[in-house]
């Protein structure tokens, strides 16, 4: 059998060396895997301690992280409307008046310079006046004094108001004054015979006992003097000697009379100037209740009542309104309106008109002014009716004073009839009414309500009417005399417009909201990705020597 099939055999033992051949190789190559695997094995347990000891953040990175993560979250709230929150809150505590505040002190004691100039007409035709002739007046200044303002009995309230005492005083300023002296001779009106004469128009008796004391005491229509003495000091005039020496005083012959003279100005002073007994005086311009801005800031500022009253018997309804601004502080939320501002020297309240927006210190502020319808009568503004006196009406640009000066008949006007009726002019001689030189205007600062500046201007005039009954006045022409003006001058100081232009920036820019919070986020990123960054290098440091 095997001798015929001998191919075959051969075959069939080349098919199992070769059988044989593929078994010993699989074998091998799985030894081989094995050996690997168990290679591999000792690299995983190499790796797993390293793993194991990966290092925790260390207690300065944590803090890091956290406030990183704190500033995120703060940033965030800021950009999405925090920051304007938090910045009007801070405004509010800054502007508002109370103890501590930044505006307390400004609002306690003026810190920007004030100045008072004085103009005063020297009437020069005072003989022909007496006879009728139309008056010509020749304008001297400015006299300049520096002003200041303190508050003082400074009382706050549960219903976010202040009580206060305003003292104002003057220091005489040769320097601006130039060649000015206060020893200087000026001739003008004699108000006392002109105020006495006036207050008793309506009584034919009066008028006629008061004739015959102008005679005994030799009373003249004309003073001339200093101008130390007729603004501040006092004129010594020979009636009001009469009547301290016989009226006032108790043992006085006329002392009898002293009930029904008590209240005018015979009785009260015993000389004459513009500014008597005002320098220093702490009383003068009364008790002011003004609302602090606590509450809300759209009350900054605004008067609540004053000697305690919410109106005053100088005007009728409404016009006796105490409404309006103090004059020192505004809200902050200033519109292009009217602004209202309350003057105890003109015992009512006045409005001034929006006219331009302004550039004063690099601040832009917003300009209101006097117009012809700030003394306007009823003619002018239906309504104003309300500031007659006695039945008596003022043409337009003139304010009535009679009843706040003590029944003299005094007249409160813009300087040189600026904004009046034309027929004002017409009566005397040497006045040219320009707006730049005598306009009044006051420069306020949107979003702080700080002026930044101010110039009030006004003029007192004396209404002059011949009077059949007195003698030195049966003559006299028909005028509104004017006697001085002045101007209250402020302009915010550098250092003051720096804050502010600070101030404002952050207020009302944006921008500036924007970049400062995306700032402080983007820092808050950049601090969390150094740590990060930090750790992991340190990690991976200590992996590379666990390997090695």
């Amino acid at each position: 059998m095997s001798s015929k099939h001998p191919h075959t055999i051969s075959r069939a033992g080349t098919s199992g060396k070769r059988q044989n051949s593929t078994i010993g190789t699989s074998e091998k190559r799985r030894n081989e895997s094995v050996d690997q695997h168990e290679e591999g094995g000792d690299d995983a347990e190499a790796v797993t301690p390293t793993l194991s000891r990966f290092r925790p953040l260390r207690g300065c990175e944590i803090a890091v992280v956290v406030v990183a993560a704190l500033a995120m979250v703060l940033g965030v709230t800021m950009l999405a409307g925090g920051y304007h929150a938090l910045l009007n809150y801070a405004l509010r505590q800054e502007l508002a008046i109370k103890e501590g505040s930044r505006a307390y002190g400004m609002w306690k004691s003026t810190p920007v310079p004030l100045s008072l100039r004085l103009h005063v007409f020297n009437l020069t035709n005072p003989e022909e006046v007496k006879e009728g002739a139309k008056p010509i007046l020749q304008e001297v200044g400015p006299y300049v004094w520096r002003e200041y303002h303190e508050k003082h009995n400074v009382s706050f309230h549960d219903n976010a108001t202040v009580t206060y005492l305003q003292q104002r005083w003057w220091v005489w300023d040769q320097e601006a004054s130039g060649g000015l002296s206060q020893e200087d001779t000026i001739i003008t009106l004699n108000t006392i015979p002109v105020a006495s004469t006036y207050s008793m128009r309506n009584s034919p008796l009066s008028l006629y006992f008061l004739d015959k004391i102008f005679k005994i005491t030799k009373e003249q229509l004309t003073v001339t003097t200093t101008a130390r003495k007729l603004l501040f000091d006092g004129v010594q005039d020979p009636l009001l000697d009469w009547a301290q020496a016989n009226i006032v005083a108790k043992n006085g012959s006329y002392h009898f009379l002293m009930p029904f003279l008590k209240d005018s100005p015979v009785a009260q002073f015993e000389k004459f100037a513009w500014f008597y007994k005002r320098n220093l005086s702490l009383t003068y311009d009364g008790v002011f209740n003004m609302m602090t801005g606590q509450d809300t800031l759209d009350n900054l500022g605004r008067i609540d009542n004053w000697d305690g009253l919410n109106s005053t018997s100088f005007y009728t309804p409404p016009c006796n309104e105490v409404t309006g601004s103090a004059g020192e502080m505004f809200s902050p939320h200033l519109s292009r309106q009217d602004q209202v501002f309350f003057s105890s020297d003109l015992c009512m309240s006045a409005k001034l008109f929006f006219k331009e927006e302004v550039r004063d210190a690099g601040l832009s502020a917003y300009r209101y002014w006097g117009t012809n319808h700030t003394f306007a009568n009823g003619s002018t503004v239906p309504g104003n009716e309300c500031y007659c006196v006695s039945g008596t009406c003022a043409p337009m640009g003139l304010l009535n004073a009679e009843s706040c000066r003590m029944g003299a008949p005094a007249f409160v006007s813009f300087p040189h009839f600026y904004a009046g009726d034309p027929f004002l002019l017409d009566g005397v001689d040497g006045l040219a009414p320009d707006e730049k030189n005598h306009s009044f205007y006051l420069d306020v600062v949107p979003g702080v309500g700080v002026p930044a500046a101010v110039s009030v201007k006004l003029q007192i005039n004396i209404h002059l009417t011949p009077n059949p009954s007195i003698s030195m006045l049966s003559k006299v022409p028909e005028v509104y005399l004017p006697m001085l003006w002045f101007e209250v001058q402020a302009n915010m100081t550098p250092d003051l417009a720096s804050q502010m232009k600070t101030l404002l920036f952050f207020l009302t820019s944006p921008v500036a909201s924007v970049v400062v919070w995306a700032v402080l986020v983007g820092m808050a990123v950049l601090a969390v990705l150094v740590v990060v960054v930090l750790a992991w290098r340190r990690n991976s440091t200590a992996a590379y020597q666990q390997v090695s």
